[in-house]
C-alpha cells in the first residue's frame, strides 16, 4: 500500500478509541440541530427571530458533522493535523451559521436590498450543500483517483529530502515571490486594495498569472524558515523566521489586506504544531489579539484613506502615508473598545450567507440560469493560458455578481464573495448544487488522504497554498476549479527552491 494512504489509515485507526466520544458528540448535536430547526420553522412569520434560530442551527449542525468526520482523525477533530475537510466544516459553521445572527438587526448598505425570507431559504441551500458535500468527503475519490494523488506525492517525496536544502533557502523562495509582487505592480499599477482598481477588471497580460503564483512564493518562505526552526533546529534560523515574518506582515499592512496577515499566521503554526505536535495556543490567543487591537484598526483606518469614495490613492501615496495612518490610528484609543469593535466589524465581514441569498432571490425569477453546460465549460476557458489566448475575456465573478445582483455600476471595482453555495445553484439550482458540493467533498477527501503534514513537509506548502481558496470558500465553481492545476504547478515549483535533490547511491 502506498505512503500517503498507510499514513492515513493508521491515523484513523490510532483515533478509534475516541471516535465513540466524537460520534456520541455528533448526535447529540444533530439532535440539537433539529429542536433549533423545529423552534426557526415555528417562528417564520417573524423572520429576524427565526434566521437567529435557522443560523444557530446551521452552526450546530456543521458541528455534528465535523465531529463525525473529524473523530476519526482524533481529539483534535483533525484541526492540529491540519485536515482541510476539518476547517472547511469550522468554517462553514461560523461564516454561514453563527454570524448569521447579526441579521436580526436592520442592515444598512447592499445587505438591505436582501429580504430576510431569503436569508433563511439560504441557511436551507447551504444546509443542503454542506449535507452534499460531507457525503462526498466520506465517500471519498475512486481508487484510480487516491492511487494517482498518492503515487503524485510519493514521486515528489522520493525525488526531493524532507530538511531545507540550507540557511538561504528561505531567503530564495522570498526573493521570488517579493520580485514577483514588485513586477506585477508595476505592470498593473495595483497593490492589493490600494492603486488601479479598475485594472483588475479592464486589462490583462499573458504573464500576469505567472507573476500572481510565483507571488505565493513569499508565504511559502516563512513557513520553510518555520520547518528550519521548529522540526530542523538549524542555527540561526529563528533570525530568518523573525525577518522574514515581519517583513510577510509589513509587505499586508501595506497592500491593505487582513488575509495576508493570517497567512503568515499559518505559514508559521502549522509546521510549529507539526514538528512539536502540539497546538501553540498562548501563542495564538496573543496572536488574535493583536489581530483585534492592531491589524483590523489599521486596515480600516489604511483602506478609508486609500479609497475616500471620491479619489483612490496611487500605491506611492498609499504607502507613504503608513505611519501618518498608523499613528492617527492608535492615538488615545482604548483597547477594550477596540477589540469588541473590531470583533464586531469581523462578524460582519464574515458573514457568507449575502451572496447565496441575493442569488436566491433573484434567480431565477429575475435573473435566469447560467446553464449546466457552464458547469464544465468555464472551467475550462479559465485553464486556458492568456499566452495561448491573448483575447481571453476577463472573468471576474466577483465583480460581475455585484453589477448584476446588487445593481452597481460597471464604474465601481467592488467583488462580491461568491461562495461554491451561491455560485452552483446559479448554474442550474438544486441539482447542480448537490453534484458540485459532492465532488468538492470528493476532492478534499482526496487531499486529506494524500497530504500528511506531520510527516511530509512538502505537504505543508500544499496545505498552506489551498487553505485560503477551499476553507475560507470564496471562489466562484470555475476559478476553484481552474485553479487546481496552477497551484499543483507552483507547489512543485516551491519544493524545488526549497529543498535538496536526493542522492541515490
Amino acid at each position: 500500500m502506498a505512503a500517503g494512504v498507510t499514513t492515513a489509515s493508521a491515523l484513523e485507526s490510532r483515533a478509534r478509541p475516541s471516535f465513540g466520544r466524537a460520534d456520541g458528540a455528533a448526535v447529540v448535536l444533530v439532535g440539537t440541530s433539529a429542536v433549533l430547526v423545529a423552534v426557526a420553522t415555528s417562528n417564520s412569520d417573524r423572520p429576524t427571530v427565526a434566521v437567529v434560530w435557522g443560523g444557530l442551527a446551521l452552526a450546530t449542525y456543521a458541528g455534528s458533522l465535523l465531529c463525525g468526520i473529524g473523530g476519526r482523525v482524533g481529539r483534535d477533530l483533525g484541526l492540529a493535523h491540519w485536515r482541510i475537510g476539518s476547517w472547511t466544516l469550522l468554517w462553514f459553521g461560523l461564516a454561514f451559521g453563527l454570524v448569521t445572527i447579526l441579521w436580526s438587526r436592520p442592515q444598512l448598505g447592499i445587505a438591505a436590498q436582501i429580504n430576510v425570507r431569503y436569508v433563511l431559504r439560504a441557511l436551507w441551500l447551504v444546509g443542503v450543500g454542506m449535507t452534499a458535500w460531507t457525503i462526498g468527503y466520506v465517500i471519498g475519490p475512486s481508487q484510480m483517483a487516491r492511487r494517482a494523488g498518492t503515487r503524485f506525492v510519493d514521486a515528489l517525496t522520493r525525488r526531493y529530502e524532507s530538511d531545507v536544502r540550507g540557511r538561504s533557502a528561505p531567503w530564495v523562495l522570498y526573493a521570488v515571490g517579493m520580485v514577483a509582487r514588485l513586477a506585477s505592480v508595476a505592470s498593473t499599477g495595483r497593490f492589493g486594495y490600494v492603486g488601479d482598481a479598475a485594472s483588475a477588471v479592464s486589462t490583462a497580460t499573458s504573464y500576469g498569472q505567472i507573476l500572481s503564483l510565483l507571488s505565493l512564493c513569499a508565504p511559502l518562505a516563512v513557513s520553510a524558515g518555520a520547518l528550519q526552526v521548529y522540526r530542523e533546529r538549524v542555527p540561526g534560523a529563528r533570525i530568518t523566521l523573525a525577518v522574514l515574518f515581519l517583513t510577510e506582515l509589513a509587505f499586508g499592512a501595506a497592500a491593505g489586506g487582513k488575509q495576508s496577515f493570517l497567512i503568515a499566521v499559518l505559514a508559521v503554526a502549522i509546521p510549529f504544531t507539526v514538528s512539536r505536535k502540539r497546538v501553540p495556543k498562548a501563542a495564538l490567543a496573543l496572536v488574535a489579539i493583536a489581530f483585534l487591537t492592531l491589524v483590523v484598526p489599521f486596515n480600516q483606518a489604511y483602506r478609508d484613506a486609500a479609497r475616500d469614495g471620491t479619489t483612490t490613492l496611487k500605491v506611492g501615496e498609499a504607502v507613504r502615508d503608513i505611519p501618518s495612518i498608523f499613528s492617527n490610528t492608535f492615538d488615545h484609543s482604548d483597547v477594550v473598545e477596540t477589540a469588541a469593535s473590531s470583533l464586531y466589524y469581523l462578524m460582519l465581514r464574515s458573514q457568507e450567507i449575502e451572496t447565496p441569498a441575493i442569488i436566491l432571490q433573484r434567480t431565477p425569477s429575475q435573473i435566469p440560469f447560467v446553464g449546466a453546460v457552464q458547469l464544465v465549460e468555464s472551467p475550462a476557458v479559465e485553464l486556458i493560458p492568456r499566452a495561448f489566448w491573448p483575447s481571453k475575456p476577463i472573468i471576474a465573478v466577483g465583480y460581475e455578481i455585484s453589477q448584476k445582483y446588487y445593481g452597481f455600476s460597471s464604474s465601481v471595482y467592488t467583488s462580491s464573495a461568491v461562495t461554491p453555495f451561491g455560485d452552483l445553484y446559479r448554474y442550474d439550482g438544486w441539482m447542480a448544487l448537490l453534484v458540485g458540493m459532492l465532488l468538492l467533498g470528493c476532492g478534499v477527501r482526496l487531499l486529506d488522504q494524500v497530504l500528511d503534514v506531520r510527516n511530509n513537509p512538502h505537504a505543508i506548502f500544499m496545505v498552506l497554498l489551498l487553505f485560503p481558496s477551499l476553507v475560507k470558500s470564496e471562489l466562484d465553481w470555475a476559478s476553484l476549479v481552474a485553479s487546481i492545476p496552477s497551484t499543483i504547478i507552483i507547489w512543485i515549483v516551491a519544493v524545488a527552491l526549497t529543498f535538496r535533490r536526493r542522492r541515490y547511491l
